[in-house]
């Protein structure tokens, strides 16, 4: 069913966004979805994942046992930040992967009202999803016939490396904070 890439797309981004994005780009590139529904598809599983980590964050708000589980020193250290600018600190959060998980939880803790965020969260979607899809697609459709035969081999190592700079970013974090 054709259905399936598109839902396969939006879950991926639940995981890894920014090899979502890379995935989506990919199979438009490579004909086997069409370039419009794969950055929908991509954009749809980011705002869904996103304003789930934002609803969680308002609901740690009135329930003190989520709230104990959710404290972590870089949410903490968010929620000033979000209070007095969240367009900004959106667009910071979108380009920082190491800050999304925890940023987007901050949102709801900060009490940032619900249609600012979703505006920004939108437009830093928009933005940051259509920089990296346009790029890989370009690539993909550019050098795609000279990778395919090396694609399969290489994309669990491309994983990997990616998994590995995500939680360097991310612990570096921790330890500055």
């Amino acid at each position: 069913h054709p259905g399936w890439p598109v839902l396969v797309v939006v879950i991926s981004t639940f995981m890894l966004e920014d090899l979502a994005i890379i995935g989506a780009a990919l199979l438009a590139a490579s004909e086997k979805m069409a370039p419009g529904i794969a950055f929908f598809a991509v954009c749809l599983g980011m705002f869904i994942g996103d304003t789930a980590l934002y609803l969680l964050g308002r609901a740690a708000l009135v329930w003190p046992k989520l709230r104990r589980k959710i404290r972590h020193p870089i949410i903490q250290k968010q929620v000033q930040p979000l209070r007095n600018s969240p367009w900004k600190q959106l667009m910071l959060i979108r380009c920082m992967p190491g800050l999304r998980t925890f940023g987007y939880i901050a949102c709801g803790l900060a009490r940032v009202p619900a249609t600012p965020f979703c505006f920004a969260n939108l437009a830093s979607i928009i933005a940051w999803a259509s920089a990296l899809f346009i790029t890989t697609y370009l690539l993909g459709r550019q050098f795609g016939e000279q990778l395919h035969e090396w694609m399969w081999f290489l994309l669990p190592f491309a994983i990997i490396a990616f998994i590995y700079t995500q939680r360097r970013a991310r612990q570096s974090m921790e330890e500055a904070a």
